[in-house]
């Protein structure tokens, strides 16, 4: 969508054909971009006139930010789409009301304990659908003046030249009032061809006044985004809305790193929920963006930083990089603090919090592995490629191997080496990203062979895996790969599986097979005091014949 500045008015621009403020902060290089609500350059520069003085108090600090907002929603005129939000949610209400009167029966059994009279209600609905038809034949402006109210409730003021406008969706609204109680007197008249027949206006109805372009209302009015879905009725605040609400009323005492912090919070929980009604948010909700919470990259480091949500999520993230336990944990203090705090005991919105008895134990990262299951099939998969495929020896040496991704990523033709002591081949791993990174990696004897036919032709210089996509490329092949053989992305125990999910699975092997805990902290690259609490069993690096029980016994299912 193409962002225009407008020469003609100053401190505007236009996206979308909706005019939007357009200046900096003194102290910031990030513009304020704040809509004005409509496409029509005489209403924003009046707008403007208005709003112009309180710019300068913003930009040296006076005024802050969301009183600036204020101001702007203060001055704004009703638009066009003000009045098709209106005019929709009527519309809306009345079908879905219309359309749940095969269950009222029921439900007012439940409540009363008596049974409904069908005569008494069509008689009364046609009282009402009576009423209702005789404000337009009477020229009664009750539903003209009951618009006009709600629309100065949130500070949308009316001009005369809009009254015509007011008059011909407030009759709208009385059509489908009487339309409404029509379906009552029908269907409790017994009446059902009838009944189906005025659903089915009213439905006509609805689908003509639905805005066309639904990017444009959306982004013209983002605090009070319209559902168009005929289907789908209006049940309370939505979850984007209570979060405005709550920044408002919370968030004017946070600094920028927390509010900034807390964005990316509700961000997560957002994200695997969607824009829903926040009373149909679930216990089953939270846990799932828990679970995401987990796996999320640290996302103030780079390439993180530049990285969308979504794009963390899919992305393999390296276990060291994974977000502290203790910042999982506050992305649910933040979400308690939305839903049960606010919504639940300050505001009255919720009965009860979808967070209650969710908790989480802070404890170390941890990646999940592949079960001997799993790994047979990854491992006939693989076999079964061309050797033209990069998959086959790149992620073949990955599971036979145990090393970092990046650390066979970079091997050349001169890393692959025969032990002269045990005639067994090697790849000699430089460096990495700790000082036991450098070390010997035995070649397992089912890969060895093609291993080296794949770098017989090489130079010494040449990787070995030279054709290899981007990191991102890759993780997308491996996640593709386990869709085929349906595994799953998480185990039983709620642990995320990618590539990297490899080396987890390596080393479990490996100490639950070799036993010497030294050794397979060796082979893998770990320290050799710390990550399995021992204290190293050699002062020196071991022969290479001490490191095969680690590859050849880890690998043999």
């Amino acid at each position: 969508m193409a962002n225009n500045r407008s020469h003609k008015l100053s401190h505007t621009m236009i996206r979308g054909r909706i005019y939007y403020t357009n200046f900096r902060q003194n102290d910031s290089t990030t513009p304020v971009r704040l809509t004005l609500g409509t496409d029509s350059r005489k209403q924003a520069e009046v707008i403007m006139n208005q709003i112009r003085p309180f710019i300068p108090l913003v930009q040296n600090g006076a005024m802050d930010l969301e009183e600036f907002k204020l101001k702007i929603q203060g001055f704004r005129a009703a638009t066009k789409q003000d009045f098709d939000e209106y005019l929709l949610n009527w519309l809306k209400g009345g079908l879905e009301e219309a359309k749940r009167l095969p269950e009222l029966g029921r439900y007012h059994k439940q409540i009363t304990g008596e049974p409904l009279s069908p005569l008494d209600t069509a008689n009364e609905a046609q009282g009402y659908a009576n009423s209702h038809m005789g404000h337009m034949y009477n020229g009664n402006d009750i539903s003209a003046r009951m618009m006009t109210a709600a629309l100065k409730k949130k500070m949308l003021t009316v001009n005369e030249s809009d009254l015509d406008q007011i008059h011909h969706i407030a009759s709208q609204i009385d059509m489908n009032q009487a339309f409404m109680s029509q379906a009552y007197e029908a269907f409790y008249s017994g009446d059902l061809i009838r009944y189906q027949q005025i659903l089915d206006s009213m439905a006509s109805a609805l689908q003509k006044a639905a805005p066309t372009d639904k990017a444009v209302l959306q982004e013209s009015f983002p605090q009070n985004k319209v559902a168009l879905d005929e289907t789908s009725p209006a049940i309370g605040p939505t979850l984007l809305e209570v979060w405005n609400e709550y920044i408002k009323d919370k968030g004017q005492k946070w600094r920028k790193q927390t509010a900034n912090e807390n964005q990316r919070f509700f961000d997560v929980l957002y994200h695997v929920v969607g824009d829903v009604p926040v009373d149909s948010v679930t216990k089953q909700h939270v846990r799932d963006s828990l679970k995401v919470a987990e796996n999320l990259p640290t996302r103030t480091r780079l390439p993180y930083s530049r990285m969308s949500l979504a794009e963390c999520i899919d992305y393999d993230v390296p276990e060291d990089d994974l977000i502290a336990s203790e910042h999982v944990h506050k992305h649910l203090k933040l979400w308690r603090s939305l839903l049960k705090t606010y919504l639940v005991d300050q505001k009255d919105i919720l009965t009860k919090s979808p967070t209650d008895g969710i908790s989480h134990e802070v404890k170390s990262n941890r990646g999940g592995k592949y079960i001997d299951s799993e790994l047979s099939r990854i491992k006939k998969y693989l076999f079964a490629l061309p050797d033209s495929d990069y998959r086959k020896w790149y992620f073949l040496t990955l599971v036979y191997t145990g090393a970092r991704r990046s650390e066979i990523a970079e091997i050349r033709k001169q890393h692959i080496r025969k032990d002269e002591e045990t005639g067994r081949w090697y790849i000699f791993i430089e460096g990495g990203k700790t000082e036991h990174a450098r070390r010997q990696v035995p070649i397992h004897k089912t890969i060895e062979a093609e291993l080296r036919a794949c770098v017989e032709t090489l130079k010494d210089s040449d990787r070995v895996f030279g054709n290899l996509p981007n990191y991102t490329t890759i993780t997308y092949d491996w996640v593709e790969l386990l869709r085929v053989l349906e595994i799953p992305d998480y185990n039983e125990f709620g642990l995320k599986r990618r590539v990297h999910s490899l080396r987890h699975t390596f080393i479990s092997h490996a100490i639950a097979s070799v036993g010497n805990h030294a050794l397979v902290q060796f082979v893998v690259g770990h320290s050799r005091t710390q990550s399995l609490g021992i204290t190293a069993r050699y002062t020196h690096t071991p022969p290479l014949k001490a490191l095969l029980p680690v590859i050849d016994w880890a690998s043999r299912q």
